[in-house]
């Protein structure tokens, strides 16, 4: 955007002139107590997590000073890219120091830091700062002559703020709708740990009130504890189709289409071994299981997994939601850890041999088909309100597209200015 073509009011200036890029610790009591934040300390958000705390003579000299109301800035590849910085609001003695992964952005009166926070989350600015970056590749940084070199583009100060306030309230509706996630996962967490132990039950289902316990957990003595092989099978059957998905395998998701997943190939060009996975078949990566790395396939009629997959399916006896809720359980993870870690494979890993003699509590059928209908239930629950989060993470980009470029308008003092 040349000045030309400013909307009506705004200017644009050098950062440099109109604040302070990495600041010096001028005048700071020499034994004052301080905040210490790295790279981990700062999410992709823009919140700053709990810091060390320390005195300053505890640190050496090398890091960077920041003070509340400064804005703090990633300066290295992939953490600038991502959008790592964030806006200094709650340094307890308002002193704070950052490691040289940051620069520090001090504001002048002529530049509000929140809106200046927003314009560093930009698109702009971050393709800006990439195409500007030096070093080599893994080592690139955004250099501090160029920051202090960028010409920001300015409305008035009360517009800023304004514009400030909107964004601000944008992330306030983004972070209460995160709080709602986190509430309903709890509590989803909370009933799976219940129903599929049988610490709780439906009230038709309670036929037995004694539990027994075996090595892993506890279970109604009218659950029956079987090994995985009696209710399922394994399949072993190899690829032969050149253009067929291709599966990846995730903590918390399951299965996935690994392209539309990951936005890249990570698979091999040639999959003429890899493993057929059909529609209601599990599939497991045999070096990954302790990381709780098992999914159930829903997504193709047919799909294919890397060869170092295992894949099996079950039996009627089973309701396949049922024992995937199961299998994605802490409790679960556990035992294919403890597992994994006593398997003769010296790679780590848990194939189908030793998989199969894993035990399970299994409930009457009818019982599984209850439990997972309440869990699927509550998980759907949970999906819409993250689609909500994903809506309202969007219409803030979307707003901050057209609020710090000009494009829309706020009204200060009961008037909205005109864009060329």
């Amino acid at each position: 955007m040349n000045q030309g073509d400013l909307p009506t009011g705004w200017n644009s200036k050098k950062l440099g002139l109109i604040s302070t890029v990495n600041p010096t610790k001028k005048n700071w009591p020499k034994d004052v107590e301080v905040s210490f934040f790295s790279m981990s300390n700062v999410t992709e958000d823009g919140r700053l997590l709990s810091p060390e705390i320390g005195r300053l003579k505890d640190f050496s000299a090398g890091f960077t000073p920041f003070e509340n109301r400064d804005v703090i800035i990633a300066k290295i590849t992939p953490c600038f890219e991502n959008g790592k910085g964030a806006l200094v609001d709650f340094l307890p003695s308002g002193y704070g120091l950052g490691s040289t992964e940051f620069h520090v952005v001090r504001c002048s009166e002529k530049l509000n830091p929140e809106f200046f926070f927003y314009l560093t989350q930009s698109y702009w600015f971050r393709k800006k700062g990439e195409r500007n970056m030096t070093g080599s590749a893994g080592q690139k940084r955004v250099p501090s002559d160029w920051l202090r070199s960028l010409l920001v583009h300015l409305p008035s100060l009360k517009e800023q703020k304004k514009i400030a306030e909107i964004l601000g309230a944008c992330d306030e509706a983004i972070e209460a709708q995160q709080k709602l996630i986190e509430l309903k996962e709890k509590r989803l967490k909370g009933w799976m740990q219940k129903l599929l132990t049988g610490k709780v039950r439906f009230p038709q289902f309670v036929n037995s009130p004694n539990i027994i316990s075996s090595r892993y957990f506890h279970y109604p003595s009218d659950w029956n504890l079987i090994e995985i092989q009696k209710i399922s099978s394994q399949v072993i059957t190899r690829n032969s189709h050149s253009e067929i998905p291709v599966l990846s395998c995730t903590k918390y998701d399951g299965l996935v289409d690994s392209l539309k997943y990951f936005k890249k190939q990570i698979y091999a060009d040639d999959i003429s071994n890899y493993k057929v996975v059909k529609r209601n078949e599990f599939a497991y990566a045999t070096n990954h299981l302790e990381e709780g790395s098992i999914g159930y396939q829903n997504l193709y009629d047919e799909a294919v997994v890397s060869p170092i997959y295992c894949v099996f399916k079950t039996c009627n006896e089973v309701n396949d939601k049922w024992l995937f809720l199961l299998l994605k359980t802490e409790l679960f993870r556990r035992i294919f850890e403890a597992n994994t870690n006593a398997s003769v494979n010296r790679r780590g890993s848990l194939k189908w041999n030793q998989f199969k003699r894993l035990k399970i509590a299994l409930p009457p059928k009818d019982e599984q088909d209850c439990i997972a209908g309440m869990l699927q239930t509550m998980k759907y629950e949970v999906n819409l309100e993250k689609e909500k989060l994903s809506q309202l993470k969007l219409q803030k980009k979307s707003l901050m597209q057209k609020l710090l470029t000009g494009k829309v308008r706020v009204k200060v003092d009961g008037v909205v200015e005109d864009s060329r």
